[in-house]
C-alpha cells in the first residue's frame, strides 16, 4: 500500500499548488461547482487561511491531491482532490488523508457535501467510512451553466464522526 505525506499549506504559494494542477488536469469546474468559469480567486478565496484548513497530499515530490475542510466549531466539512495519476488509489489516499484530518485537528466529526449528480462521490465517501444521510438539501448546490445561469442541485450529505473512519 502507498504512503502519502501530508503537510498543512501555510503560504501563498503551497495554496496555489492545488490549483496549478487543477488547470492543468481541466478540474477547476468540477471542483469550483459553484462557479460557471472558476478563477483563481475564487480558490484562494475558498482556502482562504481565515476561513479554511487546506492540506496537501504528496507522493514523494509530487502532488497527489489536496484535501481542506471549512471549520464549523468542532466540526467542518471536507472537500477532496486528487489528481489523476493517483485517481486508481483514491480510497486508500482519501483513508489517509481523513486519519491525518482526525490526528491534526480536535475535529469531532467531518461532513462532506457534495452535489447529487456526483453519483461517483457516493461509493468514496462511503468507502472512507462515512454515513451516508438520507435527507438531502433540495437545490442547495448552485452549479450555473451558460444556458442556465440560475441551475441548482441537490446537495448530499455524509457525516463522518472520530473513531469511524475505514481503516
Amino acid at each position: 500500500m502507498r504512503t502519502y505525506r501530508f503537510e498543512k499549506a501555510r503560504t501563498q504559494k503551497q495554496r496555489l499548488l492545488p490549483w496549478q494542477v487543477m488547470e492543468r488536469e481541466g478540474l477547476t469546474r468540477a471542483i469550483l461547482w459553484n462557479s460557471l468559469r472558476p478563477e483563481l480567486s475564487d480558490w484562494l478565496s475558498l482556502v482562504d487561511e481565515r476561513r479554511a484548513l487546506l492540506t496537501l497530499a504528496w507522493d514523494g515530490d509530487a502532488l497527489a491531491g489536496a484535501v481542506w475542510v471549512l471549520p464549523s466549531g468542532l466540526c467542518g466539512t471536507v472537500h477532496f482532490v486528487m489528481f489523476r495519476a493517483w485517481r486508481s488509489d483514491r480510497v486508500n489516499l482519501g483513508r489517509q488523508a481523513v486519519r491525518f484530518l482526525f490526528d491534526a485537528w480536535p475535529f469531532a466529526a467531518l461532513l462532506a457535501a457534495y452535489p447529487a449528480p456526483y453519483r461517483h462521490l457516493d461509493a468514496f465517501v462511503e468507502a472512507l467510512g462515512f454515513s451516508p444521510w438520507k435527507e438531502r438539501l433540495p437545490l442547495a448546490c448552485p452549479m450555473p451553466t451558460k444556458a442556465r445561469p440560475e441551475k441548482c442541485a441537490d446537495m448530499k450529505l455524509a457525516l463522518l464522526c472520530r473513531g469511524e473512519a475505514a481503516g
